[in-house]
């Protein structure tokens, strides 16, 4: 997002991110729905919906001090962090055999 040079590229890209995160979104859900425990859906589809909420909040705070790039480089940097979060504290469990 960092390269977009206005608001037609910017909106391009959000709008392919939007369209990774809709693919992938049931997919990783799927993954928690195996678990025994309800509370789990529960806190993904709360943390869903705070992200949509808080999200665009932070976003517009941030740009009122800062420039277009350094909110690119914040979207980018929360991405790899909740990638990496998930990578290392929900391994897959070994396998019996």
């Amino acid at each position: 997002m960092v390269f977009s040079r206005g608001i037609i590229d910017f909106t391009l890209i959000r709008m392919i991110q939007t369209g990774l995160v809709a693919a992938t979104l049931p997919l990783i859900i799927s993954t928690f729905l195996e678990e025994p425990k309800g509370g789990i859906i529960g806190f993904l589809n709360s943390a869903r919906f705070t992200g949509i909420a808080v999200g665009p909040m932070i976003a517009t705070s941030i740009l009122a001090f800062s420039s277009l790039e350094v909110v690119y480089l914040l979207i980018s940097a929360i991405s790899l962090l909740s990638l990496l979060g998930f990578k290392f504290f929900f391994k897959e469990p070994p396998d019996p055999s």
